[in-house]
């Protein structure tokens, strides 16, 4: 594993998050450290997100990328049984290797 510096932003209709730290990077994921809505901590992997960054021109030991996951949800319906459906989700990525 390699030591990254890293900037995650997820973009959508509604809402913009953004999430910056340190973290480290295999040759196919990039794992952090968060904190839940109840701050408690847990440890995040964007699985196979390596493979769609690409150096940037000009700039050392700096990457970025795309990338997409989708992820099953739970929606109540009008008559108060749940449906699960599927959602895509939308990420910016950026990473500095340390040394």
């Amino acid at each position: 594993m390699k030591k990254v510096v890293y900037s995650i932003k997820r973009t959508s209709d509604f809402e913009h998050n953004k999430v910056t730290g340190i973290g480290y990077i295999t040759d196919t994921d990039l794992i952090i450290a968060c904190n839940g809505k109840n701050q408690k901590a847990y440890i995040r992997v964007f699985e196979d997100c390596i493979k769609n960054c690409h150096a940037i021109i000009g700039k050392e030991d700096e990457f970025k990328g795309n990338h997409t996951e989708i992820r099953e949800i739970e929606v109540e319906t009008k008559n108060g049984s749940f449906d699960t459906r599927e959602i895509e989700l939308d990420y910016s990525i950026w990473f500095k290797l340390t040394k």
